[in-house]
Parts: structure tokens; C-alpha cells; sequence
């Protein structure tokens, strides 16, 4: 008798199909014009119907790897091994099959869209396929009902939010009936809500209709535990294969920076158990942890904030009475809006994706002037745009950062010289973590490494004022991290720093006054720490653990540290 792990063969016209739909055998790819390998040795198969989250440092191969199993993405350079669907090598597909078979959506939700409708964007695909005009009406309704779309089926795609553009992707893919999905880091840009509704909608897909899920990211708390099994890639190389909660203990174990993408409720739990044995399993899901909390039999009290209020500073951005739209004719995106922003403090602005966030950095950086009220800006300001390829056009990495400090324009290097600016590129290659691919092209970067090196090209510019927008997007946790404390750092140099994020909890960790932008104004412009225990939605998952137990408690540490005090005292 089979077990159910045992392979089923399904003869189907001349094919042999079995229940593993990708096999990756031996696999090692290098960029053409590179020594390095992105890829060495990797060996795994996926299930069909199964869903497989990859994670690892921007720069692992996760992207790659993503594209070594899309026909019509793999780049050019040095490959050996197998990448196969249903036992035949990938790049042997024709192009119809692999487009029908294996569909993928990618970070941006701008890059993939080439129709000017909705309803013409859905329909794209199945009409350069050759599909008769009514079964493409018939499979175009079917899949705007289930998707929610119709609401908007006229609309223009430009018209479209952020989570709207991508939710309209992952439908036109869907209508192409694709057995395989390939995501990478598709919630990058979307708010918290749309990033949960995108999940959410995916999980549902692979429920509903069995589609095998292959999914690249970093932002890990609304998907890790529904996933059935976790690759891990380390320097092009898969380290780790197994269960969620096995791969969480292992990276535990093993001190691995990605320690610090697990979920909340794991690093809460592995934080008090470094000092308490618990004899549950490990929490994996906001509901588990709460579960878990609740199982402790300890008191509630309020978690006591460490300082993160503060005396009003000078001012270094002042908004006032602010009117824009982009056209003569559109609605306003900002309508009288008026704060300031405080000279050396980090400032974050969350909001819905269209809520006029970029916008508000545009006019601070003098981009866009405002059609009525005033911004005026104390210091030379230096803005990293959502794209980072905008600020990078040279040849190579190093390139990047050396037009950077040699550029007549930048003031903070024209008493060193040429040795000394050198120095300062090699510093900040070092502190990026991009040494390793100084003389790559910088498209050939993955998207993580492309934002480090964006980040560190204004950087050596010394601007007084910072504006980052998405400065998370596509960077590994670990790296996070570090930027955050970077940024803290710039702080108590005196440089002020204007955050726009859907990165919850990096705001929660570093910033120090947060506003949520709405309706065309801001509310809630508060300290962090009351910013975000006050939020139901807009808020960390930690706090959503916490709150009916501790009261303010909305970062792991201060959950560890509360928890570990009330153990203690109830002793």
C-alpha cells in the first residue's frame, strides 16, 4: 500500500505526470559578465498544490531562482542542473505553454500592467493566446466576480491603487488557468490591509482550485504559517528545506539573521525561552500567540514606554495649508493640510496605498509645488524615490558610489581628495553589505541590494534632511535592522529623517513620531509608541497579541520584557 507521500502516476497522452508539478536537481547559475555563482547546487520538488515560501538576504537567489522556473525570464549566463514542470526541462516548453502553465507576479504593481482598461487588461493575455472572443468574455466575468473587480471593470488602470494594480496582476494571470504560481515579494508596496487582503486571496486560490504557490518574501506574518514547506536560501545556496515550524527552530537555533523576519509570536515565545521552558509549541500565528498568552496565567498591566516622548525641537519641515492635485481638473490628493516635522527626530507617515504619501515627500523635496499654503524646508534635503533604479545610472556598483563622491555638485567632499573619497566608497560599500557585487551591473542586482545601494548613493551626499520612501521595500530583515539603527545614528548627528512606510514594525522600532495620512489631511500625528497602541489595523502584530493582556506593549522586546517582569514577580 502507497503512503500518501508516495509519488501518483497519472498517464495523460504520451506524458507520464506525477504529484511532484517542479523539480530543481543540481542547480547553479552565474550572470553572464560575473564569476560569481547566484546559484550552486540546489536540489528540491514542490507538490503540486502545495505552497512554498522562499526567504532568505536580499541577494541569496531568491529572485533568480523565481525566474530559472519562468520560461520567458531566464536571464543569460552560465547554467547547469534541471529546472523542470511535470519531469520536462523548463526551457524546453514553448512559449504558449509556459505562459498558460506558470504564471508569476512581481514586486511592482506599475511593471505589469500594459493595457490603459481594466477590463482590457484581463482580457490581454487570452487574446494574444488566439482564445475565441466568447470564452474570453465568458473567463473575463467569471474572474472579475471572483476577484472583486467589477466595482471597477471600466476604470483606467492609472486610477487604480497600489493594492487594486496588483490584485488586477494576479487576475490576469488567473485567467490564463495557470497551475503554478510564482510570486516575488508581491505585498512589497501594498499598505498592511491590502497586503492582507493580496495573501489572503492567494491562500484562497490555492484552497479553491489546488494552485501550487511558489512565493518570495520577506514580510512574513500573514503567510508563514499557511505555508507547507520553507525554502531558505543562504549565498545562492538552499540551507534549509522543511515545515514552518521546523525551519523557525532551526534558524532559532542557529542564531540566523533572519531570525528577525519570523512572525512576532515566534520571537516573542524564543525570547522568553531563552530563560523559561515552555511546554507548548511554538506559536506561529497572531491567534496562537494570543492562545499562548493567555495559557501563561499572568496578570495584565501596563507596559511602561521607554521614554519615547520628548520635548518639541526646532523645526525642520513646516507644511502649511497645503492644497495639491496633479491636474487642473482632478480631485485634491492633499486638502489643507498643515505639520511640522521636527528637526533631528525620524518621522514616519503610514496611510492606504493613494493616500497621498509620496506626494507629501514631492513637495517637501521641491519635486512639486503645492497649488495653495506653504512648505518650507531648514536644509539641503536628499529624497530616495520608491524605484531606487531613478538614482542609479552607471555601470557598476562601484561606479554608483563613486560619481556620488565625485560629483562637483556635493558639497560635503570638495575639501577631500581623490584617496580620502575613496575611502569613503569602500566604507560604505562595507557597511551595505555590497562588496560582494561592486562590479555588477547594477540591474543585475535583486531588488533588496538595488535599495541599499540607492540608499547609500544620497547618503554620501550628507544631506541635512533624509526623505525615504518605501526604504524597506525588498530588504531582508536582517538588513532592516541595521538600516534602522543607521538612521538612528544620523539622527543623533542632528539629520532629520521623514519615513514614508507600510513597514509597521520598522516604524514602531525607529521611528519617533508617526501620522497616518487620510482623507487628504493627517490624524494621529503622535509619538510612536501612542501611535500604535492605539491602532487596531495600522498597528504591529505584537500589539495585537498583547493588548488584551498588557496594555502597550507593541514591539517584541517590550513584550519579552513584560512577560519575563510579570514571571518573575508572580514566583
Amino acid at each position: 500500500m502507497c503512503s500518501i507521500r508516495d509519488e501518483v502516476h497519472i498517464t495523460k497522452g504520451n506524458c507520464i505526470m506525477t504529484d511532484t508539478i517542479i523539480n530543481v536537481s543540481s542547480l547553479s547559475f552565474g550572470y553572464a559578465g560575473s564569476d560569481v555563482l547566484v546559484l550552486e547546487d540546489i536540489t528540491f520538488d514542490i507538490k503540486k498544490g502545495e505552497v512554498a515560501l522562499i526567504i532568505g538576504a536580499s541577494g541569496s537567489g531568491k529572485t533568480t531562482l523565481l525566474k530559472m522556473l519562468g520560461k520567458s525570464m531566464i536571464p543569460e549566463g552560465r547554467l547547469s542542473g534541471k529546472a523542470e514542470y511535470y519531469g520536462r526541462q523548463i526551457s524546453s516548453l514553448s512559449q504558449a505553454e509556459a505562459a498558460v502553465k506558470i504564471g508569476y507576479v512581481g514586486q511592482n504593481p506599475d511593471n505589469q500592467i500594459v493595457t490603459d482598461k481594466v477590463w482590457h487588461e484581463l482580457a490581454f493575455g487570452l487574446e494574444n493566446l488566439g482564445v475565441p472572443n466568447a470564452d474570453i468574455r465568458r473567463r473575463v466575468a467569471e474572474m472579475s466576480e471572483y476577484f472583486g473587480i467589477t466595482g471597477w471593470y471600466d476604470k483606467n488602470t492609472e486610477e487604480l491603487s497600489g493594492g487594486q494594480k496588483q490584485l488586477l496582476n494576479l487576475a490576469s494571470i488567473m485567467v490564463m488557468r495557470p497551475e503554478v504560481l510564482l510570486l516575488d515579494e508581491p505585498t512589497a508596496q501594498l499598505d498592511p490591509l491590502a497586503k492582507k487582503k493580496f495573501i489572503d486571496t492567494v491562500l484562497e486560490l490555492n484552497k479553491d482550485f489546488g494552485i501550487t504557490i511558489m512565493c518570495v518574501e520577506h514580510n512574513l506574518a500573514d503567510i508563514y504559517s499557511k505555508a507547507d514547506k520553507v525554502l531558505v536560501l543562504e549565498n545562492g545556496k538552499l540551507i534549509y528545506n522543511g515545515s514552518p515550524r521546523k525551519t523557525a527552530e532551526s534558524l532559532v537555533k542557529t542564531e540566523n539573521p533572519l531570525v528577525y523576519g519570523l512572525p512576532s509570536s515566534v520571537r516573542i515565545y524564543e525570547g522568553c525561552k531563552k530563560d523559561i521552558t515552555f511546554e507548548t509549541d511554538c506559536p506561529l500565528t497572531v491567534k496562537e500567540g494570543r492562545k499562548w498568552i493567555a495559557s501563561l496565567n499572568i496578570k495584565g498591566e501596563s507596559y511602561v514606554s521607554q521614554d519615547k516622548h520628548y520635548e518639541t525641537g526646532d523645526t525642520a519641515v513646516s507644511v502649511k495649508n497645503v492644497f495639491f492635485r496633479y491636474t487642473k481638473n482632478s480631485a485634491n490628493v492633499l486638502e489643507n493640510i498643515s505639520f511640522d516635522i521636527e528637526k533631528g527626530r525620524i518621522t514616519a507617515l503610514l496611510g492606504s496605498n493613494g493616500a497621498g504619501k509620496t506626494t507629501l515627500l514631492r513637495l517637501m523635496s521641491g519635486i512639486k509645488k503645492p497649488i495653495s499654503g506653504k512648505v518650507k524646508v531648514n536644509g539641503r534635503c536628499a529624497v530616495l524615490p520608491q524605484n531606487p533604479m531613478a538614482l542609479l545610472n552607471q555601470i557598476s556598483v562601484e561606479e554608483e558610489l563613486a560619481s556620488a563622491v565625485m560629483d562637483k555638485r556635493n558639497s560635503s567632499v570638495k575639501n577631500m581628495d581623490r584617496k580620502q573619497r575613496i575611502v569613503l566608497v569602500e566604507n560604505m560599500l562595507e557597511r551595505t553589505g555590497l562588496l560582494r557585487v561592486r562590479k555588477q551591473h547594477p540591474y543585475d542586482l535583486s531588488g533588496g541590494q538595488q535599495q541599499r545601494l540607492a540608499f547609500a548613493k544620497i547618503l554620501l551626499y550628507e544631506p541635512d534632511i533624509i526623505l525615504l520612501d518605501e526604504p524597506t521595500k525588498g530588504i531582508d530583515p536582517f538588513f532592516c535592522k541595521k538600516m534602522g539603527e543607521w538612521l538612528e545614528e544620523l539622527k543623533n548627528m542632528g539629520k532629520t529623517i521623514v519615513i514614508v512606510s507600510h513597514d509597521v514594525e520598522f516604524c514602531a522600532l525607529f521611528a519617533d513620531k508617526c501620522g497616518l495620512i487620510f482623507d487628504r489631511n493627517i490624524e494621529s500625528y503622535t509619538d510612536s509608541h501612542s501611535f500604535f497602541a492605539g491602532n487596531i489595523f495600522f498597528t504591529t502584530d505584537t500589539n495585537r497579541i498583547m493588548s488584551d493582556f498588557f496594555k502597550d506593549c507593541v514591539t517584541c522586546d517590550e513584550a519579552v520584557e513584560t512577560i519575563h517582569r510579570c514571571l518573575e514577580d508572580n514566583r
